[in-house]
């Protein structure tokens, strides 16, 4: 028996999440969640929600979360794909992720996502707009899915430079 994508409710995604992410546990807020299944069994979840707060007004998405128990190959591609073509169908501009320096994002290239450079970093917190420490505030890659407007201009910028 092979994997396949269902829908999931946010709460059960959360829940997964909380149980099997190796990182972040707890997440607040999302938009909507997606699972790989195999037959009825559950074996990762992905949770989609709204990125910073600079981007939300242009139709920007954001994949929160992917968790996948060991062991099942393929898992997080398909759940990073699900996710591209769901967020395209709701008409998003784009859709963006991150992921730890330490993470060759294997999955993320099999499902197309286009490497978009590294993030500044650092912690949410203001003057005036105090903030919970960040458990990880050193730069993260970015990448978005391939058919938004961010990809194409990270694809000639990565064209460019490798000439």
């Amino acid at each position: 028996m092979g994997l396949s994508v269902r829908p999931c409710t946010i709460r059960a995604a959360k829940a997964w999440n909380n149980r099997v992410h190796r990182r972040l546990k707890q997440l607040q807020g999302a938009m909507w969640a997606v699972r790989v299944c195999i037959g009825d069994k559950t074996v990762g979840v992905a949770i989609v929600g709204n990125p910073a707060p600079s981007w939300q007004e242009l139709g920007v998405l954001s994949i929160l979360r992917v968790a996948v128990l060991d062991g099942y190959p393929n898992a997080c591609s398909m759940l990073y794909g699900a996710c591209s073509r769901a967020a395209r169908a709701m008409g998003a501009s784009d859709l963006v992720t991150y992921t730890h320096d330490d993470e060759l994002g294997t999955s993320l290239k099999a499902a197309g996502f286009v490497f978009a450079g590294m993030t500044d970093g650092g912690e949410w917190d203001r003057p005036g707009r105090p903030r919970q420490q960040s458990l990880f505030p050193e730069p993260k890659k970015r990448w978005f899915a391939p058919w938004g407007e961010r990809a194409k201009a990270s694809s000639d910028e990565n064209r460019e430079n490798n000439d």
